[in-house]
């Protein structure tokens, strides 16, 4: 089934503040492409040396598909590439419905595994559809070899915030306001704990789960062995957890319905870019890359290494809203 945008709208606007969650979307292995629109164009959302493909060519060659009863989503591990292409072939898929607020659950079977290059993120943010407003929620997000989770938040805003917890990394500030114009350093983001990315997360976690409502947002990790039972419920209580969220943060300066509304759910892979880094000498990580490869170079290293990208991939088992109703 498709959600649309009136019908998330519908079920935002008639949610009383505190009632309990009510399940909204449930996107599985039996309609998941259903729900997302794949993304036809080289990656200039963050410059990065990546060719996104179409639902057809992704279908076709593989890069999308069900495997075993779970959606995987992942990237060409078997060409090479000139450094003066647009990039290595992948995915980059934005859901057709929008929310504005609740709680959104994605259960995975694999995140990305590779090193040097990737850049995979699971996240929400508003789309260009909202003009002269921007919003967005890094939810599963780091790159090249880094093994811990990051979250970022982003919103045109003038937003700050009290920090209940999580570890800001060290050159952001409680102030998540972001301008298109501003220094790298605007925003919000927080460090997860060691093990929430790359294999070490395959090898642990399972679920990450993100809460956004206007008294507060909070995101959590949760191993295999701790998923909530009452997730497989249609009434979860994320009051009744007993896994601390990794980030807490409530608002001070802002308003959170405001600052971070109409989100779709975007799912994407790219390489090298502004973060990742097209010099591996000057990305992060304290050279970890160019050490590795061998090279300064992403672009040549993404380009002539096709099978160091064969666990690139995202699998999930679902991906869950649910809204007070």
């Amino acid at each position: 089934m498709m959600y649309t945008s009136n019908l998330i709208l519908l079920a935002s606007l008639a949610i009383p503040s505190l009632a309990a969650y009510q399940p909204v979307w449930d996107i599985n292995a039996s309609h998941f492409f259903d729900n997302f629109t794949f993304v036809n164009s080289p990656d200039t959302f963050t410059n990065g040396f990546t060719q996104y493909v179409g639902i057809d060519e992704a279908l076709s060659s593989g890069l999308a598909k069900i495997n075993n009863g779970k959606v995987r989503l992942g990237v060409d591990s078997k060409n090479t590439y000139s450094t003066t292409s647009s990039g290595r072939k992948s995915l980059r898929l934005q859901s057709y419905g929008w929310f504005d607020n609740g709680l959104l659950v994605a259960d995975f079977n694999h995140v990305p595994v590779a090193g040097c290059g990737m850049w995979p993120a699971f996240w929400v943010y508003q789309g260009e559809q909202q003009q002269g407003s921007y919003a967005e929620i890094d939810i599963l997000e780091n790159v090249n070899v880094h093994t811990a989770n990051t979250h970022s938040f982003y919103t045109s805003e003038k937003c700050t915030i009290n920090v209940q917890k999580g570890n800001l990394v060290p050159e952001k500030t409680t102030d998540c306001t972001w301008k298109s114009d501003g220094p790298s350093s605007q925003g919000c983001s927080f460090n997860a704990e060691e093990g929430t990315f790359n294999q070490p997360f395959n090898d642990q976690y399972r679920v990450v789960a993100l809460q956004v409502e206007s008294e507060r947002i909070r995101i959590w990790h949760f191993k295999k062995t701790e998923v909530p039972a009452d997730l497989s419920s249609a009434n979860p209580n994320p009051d009744a957890w007993t896994k601390a969220p990794t980030v807490h943060i409530t608002p001070k300066s802002c308003d959170f319905h405001k600052a971070f509304n109409h989100f779709y759910i975007i799912i994407n892979i790219t390489f090298c870019g502004s973060w990742a880094g097209d010099d591996f000498s000057n990305t992060n990580y304290a050279g970890q890359c160019k050490a590795k490869t061998g090279t300064s170079d992403c672009k040549s290293w993404v380009a002539g290494h096709p099978t160091d990208f064969t666990n690139t991939y995202f699998e999930f088992n679902s991906i869950k809203l649910f809204q007070r109703g």
